[in-house]
C-alpha cells in the first residue's frame, strides 16, 4: 500500500469463502441490498460517546483514503451524518504489515493504539484477530450502511470497505497488441526475460495457493519459473520505472485503481487482469481494542460504506466496494466477467479456512524463491 501522490460473511459457507465466481455480476441482483436509516439505541449511544471523545485519530499507509481534500470532505460528511463536530486527524503510517505489527506491540505494552481505525488486508485482519487485538462489534444491530453480513469478517472484528483487483501493469508504449500479457502464464515467455518486476515480498502470489485457485505446488512452481524472468523489484509508486523503459511489466501490481489514477494524470500506461489468476481482494477496517476513540471509530467505519464516502473514494482513488449499490468499480468487474474472466474472492474467511485445514503458509517459501532474484533499488 503506497502513495498515489508520489506516483498513488459470515453469510457465506466457510468452504467457499475464498473462491466465489462473480458470475452474478451481470445485473443488479449481484449487488447488496440497501437498508433503512432508522435510528436505534446503539447508534444513539455511539453518537453520544463519540461527541464526548471529541476527535478521531487515523493512521495508515500513505496513498489510501488520505488525500487532504478527500479527508476534508469525508470529515464534513461524517460530522453532518451524525450531527457531530469531531476533529479528524490523519498521520501517515508505514506499510500495512508494519501497521499491524505496531498495533500488536502497542497492545502488548499497554499503550494506546496509534490509530482508532485499522486499515488492512485479510492477512493482517486474521493475524490481529488471533491476537485478540480488534474489538468485535454487532454491526447489523445498528450500522445501516453495513448492508450485508458478507461485508463483515467473522466475529465482527472488521468490515470490508473497498475492493482491490491486483493485476499486471505494463508499458503501453512498448507492449501493444499480442505483446500485451493477458495472463500470469504469459509472463514466462522468453521475450519478457529480465523485463518483469515484482514486489520484494511477492505480495499476492501466496493467495494463488488456495486449492480453489492454483493450489500450493502449482503456485510455487510458477514463482520458481517467474524468478528467472525478473529484472527488478518495485513498489507501488515506482511505475515511472516502466515509463522510463527500465522495465516493462509489474506484477502483482497495486491494482486497477492505481493505473486509473495514473491515466487520469495523463500517464500512458496499460493494465490487464490476469485471466488465469483474477483475484478480488478487499481493504478492511477494524477498531483496535486499545483505541482512544472507539465510538467515533465505529461510526467512521459505518460512514465509509455510505454512498457519499464511497463516491469520494472513487473520485480520489478510483476504487470503491463493487457490491454496494451505485458502485463505479462494479462495471469493470462486470465487463471482465462477461468476457469470461473467473474472479476469486480473497477474504478473511478464506484465510481462516486455509489455516484451519493445516495448510502451510506459502508466503515464506515465495519470498525465499524471489529473494535476490534481481537487484533491489
Amino acid at each position: 500500500m503506497t502513495s498515489r501522490r508520489t506516483a498513488s460473511r459470515s453469510a457465506l459457507a466457510p468452504f467457499v469463502a475464498l473462491a466465489v465466481v462473480i458470475g452474478a455480476c451481470g445485473g443488479a441482483a449481484g449487488r447488496l441490498p440497501t437498508t433503512d436509516q432508522r435510528p436505534n439505541a446503539r447508534l444513539q449511544e455511539l453518537v453520544a460517546a463519540a461527541r464526548d471523545e471529541g476527535e478521531l485519530a487515523l493512521s495508515w499507509s500513505p496513498g489510501f483514503l488520505d488525500t487532504p481534500e478527500e479527508l476534508r470532505r469525508e470529515t464534513e460528511a461524517f460530522n453532518a451524518l451524525y450531527g457531530l463536530a469531531l476533529r479528524v486527524r490523519f498521520t501517515p503510517g508505514g506499510p500495512t504489515s508494519e501497521a499491524a505489527l505496531r498495533l500488536l506491540q502497542e497492545q502488548q505494552s499497554g499503550a494506546t493504539a496509534s490509530t482508532d481505525v485499522l486499515l488492512g488486508t485479510e492477512t493482517q485482519i486474521v493475524a490481529l484477530q488471533k491476537a485478540a487485538a480488534l474489538a468485535p462489534e454487532q454491526w447489523s444491530s445498528w450500522a445501516s450502511n453495513v448492508s450485508s453480513l458478507k461485508l463483515v469478517a467473522p466475529g465482527g472484528v472488521a468490515v470490508q470497505v473497498q475492493t482491490r483487483i491486483p493485476g499486471i501493469t505494463y508499458n503501453s508504449r512498448k507492449l501493444t497488441g499480442n505483446d500485451v500479457p493477458r495472463s500470469l502464464a504469459d509472463l514466462l515467455k522468453p521475450q519478457y526475460k529480465g523485463r518483469v518486476a515484482t514486489t520484494s515480498d511477492g505480495a499476492g502470489f501466496d493467495r494463488l495457493g488456495s486449492p480453489e485457485v492454483w493450489g500450493g505446488q502449482r503456485t510455487l512452481d510458477f514463482v520458481g519459473r517467474l524468478r528467472g524472468q525478473i529484472g527488478g523489484v518495485m513498489s507501488c509508486g515506482d511505475e515511472g520505472r516502466l515509463l522510463a523503459g527500465e522495465l516493462d511489466i509489474f506484477v502483482l501490481d497495486c491494482g486497477s485503481a492505481r493505473v486509473s489514477q495514473l491515466k487520469a494524470e495523463g500517464t500512458l500506461i496499460g493494465w490487464s487482469v490476469p485471466a488465469d489468476a483474477a483475484l478480488l481482494r478487499y481493504l478492511y477496517m477494524g477498531v483496535p481494542k486499545n483505541a482512544a476513540h472507539p465510538s467515533a471509530a465505529r461510526l467512521w467505519i459505518n460512514f465509509m460504506l455510505s454512498r457519499a464516502a464511497q463516491d469520494l473514494m472513487y473520485q480520489y482513488g478510483y476504487a470503491d466496494h463493487h457490491l454496494l449499490p451505485g458502485s463505479r468499480s462494479f462495471a469493470e468487474i462486470d465487463r471482465s466477467t462477461k468476457a469470461g474472466v473467473k474472479f476469486y474472492e480473497v477474504t478473511v474467511e478464506g484465510v481462516q479456512v486455509e489455516e484451519a485445514s493445516g495448510a502451510k503458509p506459502l508466503a515464506p517459501q515465495i519470498q525465499a524463491l524471489l529473494r535476490d532474484a534481481a537487484p533491489r533499488r
